[in-house]
């Protein structure tokens, strides 16, 4: 993680252990990929491997990972310590050993041990509770998420990055849509525009995880999270384009929906709606707003005076941070209505409702704000109003 400065690191670190003193903790065993890589620099894809960071209370954290990985753990990590297991014994007998190994230098021979409830396996958890019988263990995975909500200057910038990315792979698509395109066609035009451009903008780091989906048809765009087919789109056809660019581990997202034209009065009918909707959520974005109210107030309303609360389909949008999409999910910033966090500045959030109305299409825009003291900044700006596509 090279692109962030000693003294972040440092905060990161700090605030971890702000965290073990006010839980009475005597180290932080990190297992997940997200968490190892905001606090060490070092990540990898598991693939039935561990890896993972020892955090004592003093003294210098330790970075666990599998021999596969060679000398990456040493280039990556900022701590020297690092610890290496090697496939002769299962993925989790290895870290375990290692991670009583640490503790054991770090003169830690009893205590309260952290670990992240929320990524451990069973197997995991019950050999970290056999193989050091001298700790309890204690869950920390909320405490950590919480210590993270509030990104810093450098975070910040990293994530404008991201935003203007989004825009540029947004514009790829729209460039090359046309009848007779596939999406699997569009996927690789958003997702070789955006790794061009981060790949331009961070030559010395790893260009890796960005990625990018296209639907298109009524039945394809009903589902948010619908991965690419070999369908070719269609005059008339409602299309989703979602993008989402990682620099250092940082995932973004901008999602649009667009028509092929000609647009049909039942199509420009919904976008229209969809698109009071994302206006309305993102008039909410203010300091100080319960993040359930957003939804209770300024979405579900106006989905109600329509008749369409029963073609939601999920929630108005989500907070941001480290490797957020395929390893780690910041649940604090859910937009929800049982979520009773309170929105702060520094913390960054999506606009993302969405409706499916079956026979019809999926409907959804999404962007990315930061929030400020006196309003937002909105971080990707490419057109969210009814967009068509003159075939």
């Amino acid at each position: 993680m090279g692109l962030f400065s000693n003294e972040e690191m440092t905060r990161r670190l700090e605030n971890a252990r702000r965290v073990m003193a006010e839980k009475s903790i005597d180290a932080i065993v990190i297992n997940s990929v997200h968490n190892t890589l905001y606090y060490s620099g070092f990540w990898m894809v598991p693939w039935g491997r561990y890896q993972g960071v020892v955090i004592p209370r003093e003294g210098e954290p330790a970075v666990i990972a599998p021999r596969i990985e060679f000398d990456r753990p040493h280039r990556m990590s900022i701590f020297d310590d690092v610890r290496i297991y090697w496939d002769t014994q299962s993925p989790v007998d290895g870290i375990v050993k290692i991670i009583g190994d640490v503790l054991s230098d770090r003169g830690i021979g009893s205590g309260v041990i952290g670990f992240e409830e929320t990524f451990a396996s069973f197997e995991f958890h019950s050999k970290l509770q056999s193989g050091l019988t001298e700790f309890s263990l204690t869950p920390v995975a909320y405490d950590l998420m919480y210590s993270q909500k509030i990104k810093s200057a450098e975070e910040l910038d990293i994530m404008r990055h991201g935003g203007q990315i989004c825009d540029i792979g947004a514009q790829a698509c729209v460039d090359a849509l046309g009848v007779g395109v596939s999406e699997v066609e569009m996927q690789r035009v958003m997702i070789n525009a955006m790794e061009k451009e981060i790949c331009r903008r961070f030559p010395e780091e790893e260009c890796d995880g960005t990625f990018a989906w296209f639907q298109s048809g009524s039945v394809n765009t009903t589902v948010a999270h619908a991965l690419n087919t070999n369908r070719n789109v269609e005059a008339g056809d409602i299309l989703s384009l979602n993008v989402f660019p990682m620099i250092v581990g940082y995932y973004h997202l901008l999602e649009r929906s667009l028509v092929m034209g000609p647009m049909s009065d039942e199509i420009k009918r919904y976008f229209e709606i969809e698109v009071e909707v994302h206006h309305s959520g993102i008039s909410a974005l203010k300091p100080g707003i319960r993040l359930g109210d957003i939804d209770d107030e300024f979405i579900t309303p106006i989905y109600r005076r329509y008749g369409l609360e029963h073609a939601r389909t999920f929630g108005t949008g989500h907070s941001f941070g480290i490797m957020h999409y395929w390893y780690g999910r910041d649940e604090i910033g859910e937009i929800r209505p049982y979520n009773d966090a309170i929105l702060e500045p520094g913390m960054v959030l999506s606009i993302e409702p969405m409706i499916s109305i079956e026979g019809v299409g999926g409907f959804k825009h999404a962007d990315m704000f930061i929030v400020h003291e006196d309003g937002i900044e909105q971080l990707t700006n490419f057109d969210n109003g009814v967009i068509v596509i003159e075939s």
